[in-house]
């Protein structure tokens, strides 16, 4: 299809349908293990869409955003665009509801979990939001409270193993390459009689200052709520200069922070 006959203007319900689709056969395969080849998915999409390229990429970005906000994982190709159309989300409700297989295989894919180094940790004191994310629409926020990434997220007890064991390893070998042996051996997860409640591992600061650190772990990315409990937030208001907040991703991004 030559450029001059591709499609301009608003999308129809069944064009997102198939670019929508598209990328949920793309992300089954990637979160198998099994290669994906984006560029042959789009050709295919502007024969039988007739929209330019760009602009698929543009949809296919959204739904990254989309999907983001429900902690699911994303295509690696395609980077969250933060500028999101309630038809849009309404397509990504469809396509995701006719998929009751895939929220099930985006907690515990095969290769979050066999990779040397399957999550990607970001330090932060909470709220770590995103300033490049917009403001949810009502439409948005009604396709988080229906999919509820934060508590998911929560109740993953495989998910959440996985998070602490990495920031137990990733503070260990943070102190040792500090030189601080000593300190290393002494990190562990908290839970011992006396701990303060609201934290998950004990480490230090190289110079031996005690930090505190809740572990929040998603399969999603930037945008994807995670959630503070009684016990943490309390902490971390009453002690602020010990506590830290790592996120653990198997996206490789961050998240952002909301209270339960």
């Amino acid at each position: 299809m030559s450029e001059e006959t591709h499609k301009t203007g608003d999308w129809s319900e069944a064009d997102l349908d198939l670019v929508t689709g598209d990328y949920f056969v793309m992300l089954a395969k990637q979160l198998a293990g099994q290669p994906v080849d984006p560029a042959s998915h789009q050709r295919a999409l502007r024969f039988v869409t007739g929209r330019p390229g760009g602009a698929i990429e543009f949809r296919q970005r959204n739904i990254s955003a989309a999907l983001t906000l429900i902690g699911i994982p994303i295509l690696k190709d395609f980077a969250p665009r933060w500028k999101l159309h309630d038809q849009l989300i309404d397509a990504v409700d469809r396509q995701l509801s006719s998929r009751p297989g895939l929220i099930a295989a985006a907690m515990r894919p095969p290769v979050l979990f066999t990779a040397r180094e399957p999550l990607h940790l970001v330090e932060g004191p909470p709220p770590v939001f995103d300033p490049d994310q917009l403001q949810p629409s009502p439409r948005a926020e009604q396709l988080i409270a229906r999919f509820d990434p934060a508590g998911r997220d929560h109740a993953n007890t495989l998910l959440a193993e996985a998070g602490r064991a990495a920031v137990l390893a990733f503070e260990q070998r943070r102190l040792r390459d500090h030189g601080r042996a000593d300190l290393a051996d002494q990190v562990r997860f908290a839970r011992a009689p006396g701990d303060l409640p609201g934290h998950d591992i004990l480490s230090f600061k190289p110079t031996g200052e005690e930090r505190l650190i809740v572990v929040k772990t998603t399969p999603g990315g930037v945008g994807t709520p995670m959630a503070l409990t009684d016990d943490e937030d309390a902490l971390w208001t009453t002690r602020p200069d010990i506590f830290r907040l790592l996120a653990s991703s198997g996206s490789g991004e961050k998240g952002s922070k909301s209270k339960v």
